[in-house]
């Protein structure tokens, strides 16, 4: 009987230790870190990574994302957004767009501690929700005041998503959260600014029509007055290349030429007279 209780008692041990082991097991995903809190002591520095770890059972982890996480803004139901997550962000001109705004972070493992403290101990989606998301629409709005809306709904948008990645990246390192990226995928105008400015991209469009044309005419002008000249200038060269042809003629007919020629002349024809540049032949054979 007392060998049986024996045992009984070692399998109840073994099953408690194991149980209890089982319940001292944390397991940090992927892509994730833990935080460690020790309800005796508070933060401990120790940072655990992914993978099983024995954590004694007056200890709380917090699991933190320092892989990327994508979030939205989104009139659509999407990740992130159950509702109507879009936002109005105001103009340099006193105007107001809608806009869908997606976004993606992580949060820095070297100030993890920090931000626990600072969060006082939310999670990391928590800390999304309640503060991100939020404070990314406000920073947003801060950049989109130095933009006109004719620059956010045109050719600036780019340069718009830059400077917004770049302001928000500012503002929340300090926290320990690391912007990745920051995009517009939706700016809505209301219907009398849509209309307003796709009348001025209009106009825009025949002025640059017209300053075309206006080129080309110039170019087809420029054009014939070069060939014009070209045509000018060649007669000029074949005229004085003529004159200069009959000069040097002029220049070579001397009295040696002509009582040369004279001669040649006499033994080929008899008797010949050359006078000047005109020579008469006569025969007095």
């Amino acid at each position: 009987m007392n060998r049986k209780l024996a045992v009984i008692g070692a399998a109840v041990a073994i099953i408690a230790v194991v149980v209890l082991g089982f319940s001292c097991m944390e397991k940090i995903q992927p892509g994730y870190v833990g935080i460690v809190y020790n309800l005796k002591g508070g933060i401990e520095d120790e940072i655990l990574t992914q993978g099983l770890h024995v954590v004694s059972p007056f200890k709380k982890i917090n699991s933190y994302s320092v892989a990327t996480e994508q979030a939205y803004l989104s009139r659509d139901e999407k990740e992130g957004s159950e509702d109507d997550d879009s936002f109005t962000i105001p103009t340099s001109d006193g105007k107001t767009v809608n806009v869908d705004l997606e976004f993606s972070y992580h949060f820095d493992s070297d100030v993890l501690p920090q931000t626990f403290t600072t969060f006082k101990g939310q999670s990391g989606s928590s800390i999304e929700q309640t503060f991100i998301r939020g404070k990314i629409k406000a920073w947003t709005s801060e950049v989109s005041s130095t933009f006109s809306v004719i620059d956010i709904y045109g050719e600036k948008r780019a340069e718009l998503n830059t400077k917004v990645l770049d302001h928000v990246k500012t503002k929340f390192s300090e926290y320990g959260i690391i912007i990745d990226s920051v995009n517009f995928s939706r700016i809505s105008l209301d219907e009398k600014t849509e209309e307003a400015i796709q009348q001025r991209i209009n106009k825009q469009q025949e002025l640059e029509t017209a300053k075309l044309e206006s080129q080309k005419a110039t170019i087809e002008a420029e054009k014939k007055k070069i060939q014009a000249e070209a045509d000018a200038q060649a007669k000029i060269i074949a005229a004085e290349a003529e004159a200069k042809a009959n000069k040097l003629l002029e220049q070579s007919i001397t009295d040696e030429l002509i009582r040369m020629k004279e001669a040649e002349a006499r033994l080929e024809h008899g008797w010949v007279t050359v006078q000047g540049a005109d020579a008469v032949v006569v025969d007095k054979k």
